[in-house]
């Protein structure tokens, strides 16, 4: 039997590498849309992207995990810039249980109460358990960014702009400031891993609107992780994003 620990661990990194299971429902309803008459050029000037001006974020916050017959809370503090970040994961009395390491290759989990190590190469995710999951780049999930290049078709509503791109990911962006609300994948898009994800709550933080709660869904939207962020600095000096594993333990390689 695992450690509860060891679930509370594996709930966070639902959180931000959320299982890819079962089979994602299609994108629907863009007939019932209108085009829009916004040029791609013109909605990029609206949207926030701060790749260039938001280089490092380090926060906290509570996120909660909810699962068919099953919901856990997990406290997390995370570091992260555009290349790699380190999320340490601590129960609900504050114990930290273990810690998350991803960059662009791999996934390392490091269960500190149980002593166990895991490392996932991305590319090959879809072979274990573990191994089911895909990484999210912390930053890059606070400030989701779009490219003009990868647009295809812009629709609209009353109060939103429907985007649709290349592989069919639907985004949806708010009218009045610009902000995305939601991202929506395609029944394709099998490399993507989760089907949606929720912003809410934007606040300015240091002149960065940025969003204080995120809501992942897995692929069948049967699970969801919200994380609600507590606490946020940007553009500060990291710590060394590593995790320091005891010699004595090995790291097992999936």
């Amino acid at each position: 039997m695992k450690s509860r620990i060891y679930i509370l661990l594996y709930s966070s990194v639902f959180l931000i590498l959320i299982a890819a299971c079962s089979t994602p429902r299609e994108i629907a309803g863009i007939e019932d849309l209108n085009r829009a008459e916004i040029s791609v050029e013109k909605l990029m000037e609206m949207v926030p992207d701060y790749r260039k001006e938001l280089t490092t974020i380090s926060g906290s916050g509570r996120a909660l995990v909810s699962e068919p017959g099953n919901s856990e809370r997990v406290t997390i503090q995370f570091h992260s810039n555009r290349r790699e970040s380190l999320i340490i994961v601590r129960n609900n009395v504050g114990i930290e249980g273990g810690q998350i390491y991803v960059d662009s290759d791999s996934l390392l989990i490091y269960n500190r109460l149980d002593k166990k190590a895991e490392k996932v190469p991305l590319n090959e995710g879809r072979l274990s358990s573990v191994g089911t999951i895909a990484s999210i780049n912390i930053l890059d999930l606070v400030n989701y960014t779009l490219n003009a290049e990868d647009v295809h078709e812009v629709f609209e509503d009353r109060d939103h702009y429907i985007v649709i791109l290349q592989n069919r990911t639907r985004i949806t962006i708010n009218k009045t400031d610009g902000l995305i609300r939601e991202v929506l994948h395609a029944i394709d898009d099998y490399d993507a891993p989760y089907s949606k994800i929720q912003y809410e709550g934007y606040a300015r933080i240091s002149g960065f609107l940025l969003p204080r709660r995120i809501t992942i869904y897995s692929r069948d939207e049967a699970s969801k992780a919200t994380l609600l962020v507590q606490r946020l600095e940007v553009n500060i000096e990291l710590p060394e994003l590593t995790i320091s594993i005891p010699d004595d333990i090995p790291i097992y390689r999936i």
